[in-house]
């Protein structure tokens, strides 16, 4: 499919919101965690569980991220990580007790973790050679400003309303996401015969856990 530069560039403007969405969330906890703590009634270690499940969700997921484009195509799988990831911030901003924050921070970690690389190589791919540099640059922005917005983000919403808000701010702009990558990504990506290995994965959850 040919693409004109004006698609290219709408796709990355979907591919750096998207991700810098996604990185945003993994450290925005990181100054509301006090807050959390006394909302939810929880003890210190079990209230780090909201970040450190977040974390180990996507370093098991991320190795996926290949055989899932390989077999399902990359809008498929960027459209439905962009989806759950999108319901698993505005669930964590709607539930009132620690068990399921912890469950639907796990599933953040999880839907969003294809995001990134599945980005980087859709720009590899939709982008000719010569212009591969910038976009990998202005790319590179979106997930660099992601982690260092999402603490002061946080904190400011959580100050103004409650912790709660800090998720659900999040909310309209990961739909926008959602809605530019159904519109302007084009598929691609399959390939016959790319297996998993599921013994290796199933090891590398084991050692994560």
């Amino acid at each position: 499919e040919m693409l004109t530069p004006r698609r290219r560039y709408l796709i990355l403007a979907a591919l750096v919101l998207a991700t810098t969405l996604y990185t945003t969330t993994i450290l925005v906890v990181s100054v509301i965690l006090p807050d959390m703590q006394g909302s939810l009634s929880a003890a210190p270690d079990q209230i780090a569980w909201v970040m450190t499940f977040n974390i180990v969700a996507t370093a098991v997921a991320t190795p996926m991220t290949g055989w899932l484009n390989a077999t399902f195509g990359r809008r498929n799988v960027m459209l439905l990580s962009m989806t759950g990831f999108t319901l698993a911030t505005m669930m964590c901003g709607l539930v009132y007790s620690l068990g399921p924050l912890v469950l639907f921070r796990i599933i953040q970690g999880l839907a969003g973790a294809p995001l990134v690389p599945l980005a980087q190589a859709v720009i590899l791919d939709v982008f000719p050679l010569n212009e591969r540099s910038r976009a990998t640059a202005i790319f590179g922005i979106g997930v660099v400003i992601g982690p260092v917005i999402g603490p002061p983000l946080g904190g400011y919403v959580a100050e103004l309303y409650d912790w709660h808000a800090s998720f659900l701010v999040l909310v309209p702009m990961g739909v926008l996401a959602v809605l530019a990558l159904w519109v302007y990504l084009p598929d691609g990506g399959r390939e016959r015969h790319v297996r998993l290995d599921w013994t290796g994965f199933l090891t590398l959850v084991v050692a994560m856990i």
